[in-house]
């Protein structure tokens, strides 16, 4: 039920077939749908390294397809053979059972959602070795067995699944990050770098990773909302009039209406439409207030504004980085979150931060789910 790696799940078992349920040998292989319909093993116990590929076994109906393993696997059902020095179905494997000191073999087929997957076979020392009791016991135990494999199975591709999303979301986040870039040259790097800092403010913060990389993501797009506003209005190199502000004001809005139908994992389009919301009630669009703006827009307000002022513009060079810092926390509490400016303050200042110097496209870092 908990397992998470399938051929650790395997010899878990087979260690405990041997070493607590007191058999002599076993093993789990799997089907193979190849022309020879080849059994392949997986785990042991009890067995030498090398040992079980003298058994040479198939679930084909051939002499070596007769035996308890593949006749498991054919009919679905536990197959025994009680005495392996009588019994001539096991001829092919006598002189094993006479070297390794086995005389009764029980296999039992490993099936889930009616396909066959592999098969568990066991060994005992004695002759009829396998009473009607154990043999229920072990048909319930291979039951379970399979139903682990299974589960396994469906845990991994559910994985492989969630990563692919994740990548292909990454991606699409990544696209939009470059068009708005394209569209905007003079401030080239802005979002990726306001993604950087909110997700260095985010781990300073001691924020679940999880959390600190959905900040990452809508940081990167905070401005994506910029793509319907004149290119002429986002280079204008002189005082911006009413009209042209409002303009330039309306990103936010834009680039939640852009957002707020994709299902992302985290709230993104919320984040990029409150980013300009300040604590006093004085931001835009809406006008909230502290507890009605959602922590990551904060850190991502405080990043902006930060990257903005110490980095150059059309109407005017970089302000540096002191007077940015001198800014949010002359207005930390006010306008900004007081414990995220206190952050962004002790990376600068106490950690060595610094703002990457130039920029590539945004390099949307690819993780795994578990994870």
């Amino acid at each position: 039920m908990h397992a998470n790696d399938e051929h650790q799940l395997l010899n878990d078992m087979c260690q405990v077939v041997v070493k607590q349920a007191g058999y002599v040998h076993t093993w789990v292989g799997f089907v193979e749908h190849n022309e020879q319909k080849t059994v392949r093993h997986i785990a042991h116990a009890g067995f030498e390294d090398g040992e079980l590929e003298q058994f040479m076994l198939t679930w084909a109906e051939t002499a070596n397809g007769f035996g308890p393993a593949g006749t498991a696997i054919r009919t679905q059902k536990p197959a025994l053979v009680k005495d392996t020095l009588n019994d001539p179905t096991y001829l092919p494997w006598r002189q094993h059972g006479i070297r390794l000191g086995y005389r009764s073999v029980i296999a039992l087929p490993l099936v889930a959602s009616g396909n066959v997957l592999g098969v568990l076979a066991i060994y005992s020392p004695d002759i009829d070795g396998f009473s009607a009791e154990e043999i229920k016991l072990l048909d319930e135990l291979s039951d379970d067995l399979a139903f682990g494999i299974e589960s396994v199975r469906i845990r991994h591709l559910q994985v492989l699944t969630a990563q692919r999303l994740m990548r292909s979301m990454e991606g699409s986040i990544a696209a939009m990050a470059t068009t708005v870039e394209m569209r905007d040259p003079y401030t080239a790097g802005h979002q990726h770098r306001v993604a950087e800092l909110s997700k260095a403010i985010a781990h300073e913060l001691g924020l679940p990773e999880e959390e600190a990389h959905g900040i990452y993501l809508a940081a990167e797009i905070h401005d994506l909302g910029k793509v319907q506003v004149p290119a002429e209005i986002l280079s204008n190199p002189g005082k911006l009039g009413p009209i042209q502000r409002q303009m330039v004001q309306a990103h936010a809005q834009a680039g939640f209406d852009i957002l707020k139908d994709i299902d992302f994992p985290w709230p993104i389009a919320q984040m990029v439409y409150q980013h300009h919301e300040c604590l006093d009630g004085s931001g835009y669009p809406n006008g909230l207030k502290d507890g009605e703006i959602l922590f990551g827009a904060k850190i991502i307000a405080v990043a902006d504004v930060v990257e903005a002022m110490s980095s150059h513009r059309p109407y005017r060079p970089g302000l540096g980085i002191e007077a940015a810092l001198e800014e949010v926390s002359r207005m930390r509490g006010v306008r900004y979150d007081a414990t995220v400016v206190d952050a962004c303050i002790t990376l600068f200042r106490e950690r060595g931060y610094s703002l990457p110097a130039a920029w590539a496209a945004p390099p949307i870092a690819m993780r795994s789910v578990a994870t």
